[in-house]
């Protein structure tokens, strides 16, 4: 079976090399280095080829230049800009650019596991269905191992705050994570218990990050992989119990899939620490949507408390945080069963834990973020021991 795996890895690195390739080599690839979207007529070509909005003037630029404002992405170059516009437009005067990482490894990474074509997707097609704010995006396209996406400048608004590493870090205060939660009940009520048809209109399983015929392959492969390499880096981090339920699991991979993809189902954001948040007036909106999929609500639930607030301070509210969540589901009208959904955040503190193992294992970020994934880390193994999912494992087995 590992040797099958690794042969599907291997071929998908492979899909992978050949798009990096084929858009070096092709005169209609999209173009991906900063210095070429802030050219007036790219940006201005990006914007008319692939606006959301039809009907809109089209875009006249006359000038771009680029804001000192440091926006910090694992995967992506964000670029935040000020633009001189000819005539009449329907665009403000400053934007929010989003495009690859110019990394080789970075590219080639993301182009096998297409969170940037989700993305591209899901703003297209999605966010504007969804109860919580999003970014107004104004143009967005994905093409072989690069996409891009232009939206509003949000640090523009007075009513919105952003979150950073530090903020990650420090971790919320208890009321903002409150907040959090009822926004995620919104979001969960709103797209629940669909039939597979009306899942396919709105997100199409060919972006699932565990049941897509791509992903699905990869999904268990990349885990198993990732694990050596993480350790390397990290030899004192996980350990040997952990370690057990880590490999234990992905033994009875299929088996742990029929169970945490059991319907009924929401639309998840699949990535919701605090930095894909932002405070806007009273609400809570979310970005950076290039996990989103079809799953159960408590999943983006524990994946936030445990990637967002240091271990001693969840450890203190844990219980009564997923509690509240679970109260305001049935505020929301889809209510969801307390002790169940206990159960199911246990199975899911794994994804936490797996996510970040990935990710440190393939190096498939950049260096700016190395402190921040290892305190990440050792909350997730923290996670999987205090709510014993190694007992959960087993009970789920026996």
């Amino acid at each position: 079976m590992k040797v099958i795996e690794t042969t599907n890895l291997g071929l998908a690195a492979a899909r992978g090399c050949w798009r990096i390739a084929f858009d070096a080599l092709s005169a209609d690839s999209l173009p991906y280095k900063a210095d070429d979207v802030v050219s007036p007529d790219v940006l201005e070509g990006l914007l008319n080829d692939w606006s959301l909005d039809e009907g809109r003037v089209p875009a006249r630029i006359s000038a771009v230049h680029r804001q000192d404002i440091p926006s910090i992405s694992s995967n992506c170059h964000n670029l935040v800009l000020t633009l001189e516009q000819a005539g009449k437009s329907s665009l403000p005067d400053s934007l929010f650019v989003k495009l690859p990482m110019e990394s080789l490894v970075t590219r080639w990474f993301f182009s096998i596991i297409n969170s940037w074509r989700l993305e591209s997707h899901f703003f297209r097609h999605v966010a504007r269905d969804l109860p919580l704010r999003t970014p107004v995006t104004y143009a967005t396209h994905w093409q072989g191992s690069r996409f891009f996406l232009v939206q509003e400048n949000l640090h523009e608004d007075p009513t919105v705050g952003l979150f950073t590493n530090p903020d990650m870090m420090a971790g919320p205060p208890i009321d903002l994570a409150y907040r959090c939660l009822d926004a995620f009940a919104r979001l969960h009520a709103t797209h629940y218990d669909l039939d597979r048809a009306e899942q396919e209109r709105i997100l199409p399983l060919d972006f699932h990050p565990f049941l897509s015929p791509t992903m699905g392959v990869l999904s268990k492969t990349l885990n198993r992989l990732g694990l050596k390499p993480c350790m390397k880096k990290h030899p004192d981090a996980i350990p040997p119990d952990v370690v057990a339920a880590y490999k234990l699991s992905l033994k009875h991979w299929d088996e742990l899939l029929d169970y945490w993809f059991a319907g009924p189902l929401s639309l998840l954001h699949g990535d919701s620490h605090l930095g894909n948040f932002f405070v806007s007036g009273d609400d809570m909106g979310m970005l950076d949507w290039q996990a989103a999929h079809w799953g159960k609500g408590i999943r983006d639930v524990q994946y936030f408390l445990i990637d967002s607030l240091p271990a001693d301070i969840l450890a203190s509210h844990e219980r009564e945080l997923v509690d509240y969540y679970v109260e305001r589901r049935g505020h929301y009208g889809t209510a969801i069963d307390g002790e169940a959904t206990w159960q199911e955040y246990r199975s899911f503190t794994y994804h936490t834990l797996m996510t970040i193992v990935v990710s440190i294992g393939f190096g498939a970020l950049n260096e700016e973020q190395d402190v921040l994934m290892t305190e990440i880390l050792s909350r997730a193994v923290a996670a999987v021991r205090r709510v014993d999912y190694a007992g959960w494992l087993h009970d789920f087995l026996d």
